[in-house]
């Protein structure tokens, strides 16, 4: 389970506990009803009771197993059973819902139906349909045949075939519902045994309830090819990885995203086998997305089945540095990312021979992020057992991938940037020094007396203390390297279009003239831009980067050192200089025996032991999702 390379039999585990789970959940639910009819009362017209929808259901199953175990495998039944039995027990406030509850708990004739078409089962139902349009889970939906937000309409199913009717018109559903027709809009396939792409669903997003999307031609060629070549380019090249993809991963949920050089993607513990994914650039990079969220859902139907996390008795939960992520994550985040992104690393490692640029630059990216986050997993104390043996696989499989060759290639270098410059932004937004610690140093600068030879420890700022959080802007230098590597011609068009004042080109937020020269290796060009900016941590970390100083690399590896000094300088009443004067200050004191440069890599949670912050670790490779 820890490195991804799991058998048919672990698979078919994992798929009978998540099936059992949602089971348990339609069966809480049930009793629940069963205990509260006023939750059904409120309904403007009668639909088919839970009750009555479930005794049909198990007929079903009984005539034909395969047709409900088709139904219950969508994803959108666990989107929409999960939050409503949370809703039962803790009522719609707690749970953020704006369904009427009893649409929301009459759902389950929608599942009867489905089956029912699936195996042609005479029945007549009548389903809650929103805005009008009936949905059949695993199946597809209709067009409004009813007003209102929530209709009940009729289902009949019979020798006749299906019908759907409303105060507003009726849908007749073609023999195959696999097939479109009029009033009827089925879930396409790319090749009909793939996943499907859904966007029709009601409960195809994790956060509320949305229309279908229509997709034009082109864009559903351009999905279903991309699928396609997916699957064969895993099939072809990485079995494991495509075993995986295929067992995990059931429908993919197309949404915008900001370009297809930066797609999007998501998954959620409600909805097992959903992947939420905008388009890629290419069939690698959605290669590389889908094996990302299926490790996701991997880890996620282990965790159904044993805890993997210590529960938090007292105090706020601690967080962690993330390198793929601008916000400190909670461990269960870290563990999540390290687990997906070593599935990634993979990947990368296999295609080398294929795109060497591409794959190198994503490989030693991924393998810097990784020894970090695993440095911090392997120190973490919130870990249960099997958490620990998640992490200790993880650790194992990483130290048996060979490092990034040390040839310092464009990519190579790339990837080096990249990781500093998000790691120096991290550091910046969200570590802090002590005021006291901070003032020291000022007056000690003021008075002209060298630094002390020991620089003070910084600690992760509690929520709510003043961090300025992420920008948004703090993955601009790795996107950019990203399509540095990947098509020269692009990036030399973004260039272009940052020239002429052009905001966020192909998606990038917040790319900067800067970024551009910095990633294409004129760092004395780079240099000069940063210093004629204002002053942010962005452009001082940009200072630094495109220099190989001392005093420069301070500005990289302890950014927050730099910036509370120059804070408690203005608070003292001085003008502070310039952050390389700051930082050549800094960098003059003697090199202390246990020195920053061997703490390049660190992992930080919320708590001083000694000191030193709680979860800093020394990186001995050289990184939340």
């Amino acid at each position: 389970m820890a490195t991804g390379q799991v058998d048919d039999a672990d698979l078919g585990l994992l798929r009978s506990s998540q099936r059992s789970r949602l089971l348990l959940a339609l069966s809480a639910i049930l009793t629940w009803l069963s205990r509260s009819e006023d939750v059904l009362r409120p309904a403007p017209e009668k639909p088919t009771r839970p009750a009555t929808a479930w005794r049909l259901l198990a007929g079903a199953q009984e005539r034909a197993p395969e047709a409900v175990e088709a139904v219950l495998s969508d994803p959108c039944v666990g989107s929409w059973a999960f939050p409503l039995l949370r809703r039962l027990r803790h009522g719609a406030a707690a749970v953020g819902s704006q369904i009427p509850a009893w649409a929301e708990a009459s759902l389950f004739a929608a599942l009867t139906g489905a089956a029912a078409v699936r195996a042609d089962m005479r029945v007549n139902l009548r389903v809650p349909a929103y805005r009008g349009r009936l949905w059949l889970p695993s199946l597809g939906v209709t067009d409004p045949v009813g007003r209102g937000d929530w209709a009940v309409v009729t289902l009949e199913h019979g020798p006749s075939g299906t019908l759907v009717l409303g105060d507003q018109g009726s849908v007749r559903l073609p023999q195959d519902p696999a097939r479109p027709a009029d009033g009827w809009h089925p879930l396409p396939r790319p090749d009909g045994t793939g996943p499907a792409l859904d966007h029709l669903s009601p409960f195809r997003d994790f956060r509320f309830l949305t229309d279908p999307v229509s997709l034009a031609p082109r864009t559903l060629e351009r999905w279903h090819g991309l699928l396609a070549e997916s699957d064969a380019l895993l099939r072809r090249t990485q079995p494991d990885a495509h075993r995986l993809v295929t067992a995990m991963v059931r429908t993919v949920v197309p949404v915008e995203g900001p370009s297809e050089l930066r797609a999007v993607s998501a998954t959620a513990p409600d909805a097992p086998g959903a992947v939420t994914l905008s388009l890629p650039l290419d069939a690698s990079a959605m290669s590389a997305v889908l094996i990302h969220e299926a490790r996701h859902h991997l880890l996620s139907s282990l965790a159904e089945l044993v805890p993997l996390f210590l529960p938090v008795h007292e105090g706020p939960e601690p967080t962690y540095f993330a390198p793929w992520r601008a916000d400190p994550r909670p461990l269960r985040g870290l563990l999540f990312g390290a687990h997906a992104f070593t599935g990634v690393l993979s990947y990368w490692q296999a295609r080398t021979a294929v795109e060497p640029e591409r794959a190198e630059f994503e490989f030693t990216l991924h393998h810097r992020q990784l020894g970090t986050a695993l440095a911090s997993l392997e120190d973490a104390p919130g870990l249960s057992r099997a958490g620990a043996l998640v992490v200790e696989g993880l650790a194992a499989f990483f130290r048996r991938t060979p490092a990034p060759e040390p040839a310092h290639t464009a990519a190579r270098r790339s990837a080096e940037l990249s990781y500093d410059a998000e790691r120096a932004v991290w550091r910046a937004a969200h570590l802090a020094v002590e005021p006291e610690e901070a003032v020291s140093l000022a007056q000690r600068f003021s008075s002209g007396r060298p630094p002390p030879a020991e620089l003070p420890h910084a600690r992760i700022r509690p929520p709510g203390s003043g961090a300025s959080g992420p920008s948004g802007r703090e993955a601009a230098r790795t996107w950019l390297a990203r399509l540095w590597c990947t098509d020269r011609e692009s990036f030399a068009d973004v260039r272009r279009q940052i020239d002429e004042g052009q905001l966020h080109p192909l998606g990038i937020k917040g790319a900067t003239l800067g970024d551009v020269l910095l990633v294409s290796g004129d760092t004395e060009a780079a240099l000069d831009w940063f210093r004629r900016q204002p002053s942010s941590p962005e452009t001082w970390a940009g200072i630094g980067l495109a220099q190989r100083t001392d005093a420069a690399r301070l500005l990289v590896e302890r950014p927050e050192i730099v910036l509370a000094l120059h804070t408690a300088l203005r608070r003292l009443g001085t003008q502070p200089s310039g952050p390389e004067a700051l930082a050549g200050w800094l960098a003059s004191r003697p090199a202390p025996s246990d020195s920053d440069a061997e703490r390049v890599d660190v992992a930080v949670g919320p708590d001083a032991v000694g000191g030193v912050p709680g979860g800093l670790v020394l990186d001995a490779q050289h990184p939340a999702e």
